[in-house]
């Protein structure tokens, strides 16, 4: 357990003051009259390095790759497939890139950290190991350090499957702090969010879907506030942890820390938002259920096979109804960091049922206003929704990336250069 904190707090102004986006594009990449390279079927993540150069993860159902490109939008090099092999990938999740260019692909199907050079050569693997504390589990979010080998993450929750027993764990709300030196992995508490009174494991017997719903639903709430979190140059974090706006800022671990504060109000959560989070949920589940059905069964499969299906919908029915539900709506969606160690917080949009399904990973959300703060916390502005949505990566000299999709779901990686006001 960490000591007691002091904690320094500087109030915001509460009214916004509009920023205008406006950013000056660099290059843009990936269109089905590009090269074969630019063809990206699911970009699941996107960094850069020091260079400027952009590390993109693609993949598809039957293989993972990262592709890097230079400074101009030139290809530089791509390297890793799927596979059972010491530098493949049997379930690659996440990427992190350290400014010198080295990549770290965590892969969950080999339980390692796998640490490619800048040229993407094999460089070596690290054994993921328990996290101190933590029931084990993978990373939910990990954020690079600025300098060093090591990693910043969050703990995803994770299911056991044993004997016919399912054992739940949701997971933590610690930011944790992990250096991969040589062959080992050192992992410690850095930061601890605000955690609701949940319960955090639970158990219950597979052969009857309707406990295990009932099981996961002992440790969900509808509008748990996010941890959000990104790191800031010299090693500190910044991160948000509750339902109403206070941006925390910690330098190293066990340190005060700095809360930037504006006077937003949450908006409760009423009966009827319940409601209607209720009918959204239960539709999103059905369906789910229904293509999954469609897929595996075929019109010939056995009765035994479709009475399990009938069961885990009656499941999903008991999980919806006697869902809990958090007292307001969080205010901030997500934190993001630029080089230079200014703060972009994403609010939430309009549509609290919206809010409520992307927190629970069942939807996608409206896009919200954007604030930007400088790190000392002083409040920059506010970008509207129609002016720009969240980078899904900040480089260096204000470099961002953007992914941008048409008609078509063909996906187009934009970058662009912020003005010196925002980075």
């Amino acid at each position: 357990m960490m000591p007691a904190r002091a904690q320094e707090v500087i109030d915001l102004p509460d009214e916004d003051r509009s920023l205008t986006a406006g950013f000056e594009e660099v290059y843009r990449i990936g269109s089905i009259a590009g090269e074969e390279w630019e063809l990206f079927t699911d970009i699941a993540g996107l960094a850069f390095d020091a260079r400027g150069f952009l590390y993109i993860l693609d993949r598809s159902e039957s293989d993972v790759r990262v592709v890097v490109v230079d400074d101009a939008g030139g290809l530089a090099t791509a390297f890793g497939r799927s596979g059972e092999g010491p530098t493949e990938f049997l379930r690659l999740e996440h990427i992190a890139v350290w400014p010198d260019g080295r990549t770290v692909a965590i892969d969950r199907g080999h339980g390692a950290y796998k640490i490619f050079g800048p040229d993407g050569t094999f460089g070596r693997a690290v054994r993921i190991a328990d996290l101190p504390g933590s029931g084990g589990g993978f990373a939910a979010t990990v954020r690079p350090a600025r300098e060093g080998e090591r990693l910043f993450l969050t703990r995803q929750g994770f299911a056991n499957v044993s004997q016919g027993q399912m054992d739940i764990d949701m997971g933590d709300r610690t930011i944790y702090h992990v250096a991969l030196e040589g062959d080992s992995v050192a992992g410690t508490r850095f930061a601890e969010g605000w955690s609701p009174t949940r319960r955090a494991q639970s158990s219950a017997q597979v052969e009857d879907p309707t406990r295990v719903f009932d099981a996961v639903g002992d440790a969900l709430s509808f509008f748990e506030p996010p941890l959000a979190f990104d790191v800031l140059p010299g090693g500190g974090v910044a991160f948000s942890d509750s339902s109403g706006y206070a941006i925390r800022i910690q330098e190293s671990a066990g340190s005060p820390t700095l809360v930037l504060r504006r006077p937003l109000r949450p908006e409760p959560v009423t009966d009827r938002i319940r409601g209607r989070v209720r009918q959204a949920a239960m539709e999103s589940f059905e369906a789910q259920l229904e293509s999954t059905a469609a897929a595996e069964l075929g019109p010939d499969a056995p009765p035994e096979a479709r009475a399990m299906f009938e069961s885990m919908l009656d499941g999903m029915k008991g999980f919806v109804e006697g869902a809990r539900f958090m007292p307001e709506v969080p205010i901030v969606r997500d934190v993001r960091t630029t080089w230079e160690g200014t703060i972009w917080v994403l609010r939430r949009g309009s549509d609290p049922v919206g809010e409520a399904m992307a927190l629970s990973d069942t939807g996608d959300s409206e896009p919200g206003p954007i604030d930007v703060l400088s790190p000392e916390g002083r409040y920059i502005g506010t970008f509207a929704p129609e002016e720009t949505t969240l980078p899904r990566a900040f480089g260096p000299g204000g470099l961002v990336a953007f992914v941008e999709t048409d008609e078509y779901d063909v996906a187009t990686i934009v970058v662009k250069r912020l003005p010196d006001e925002v980075r």
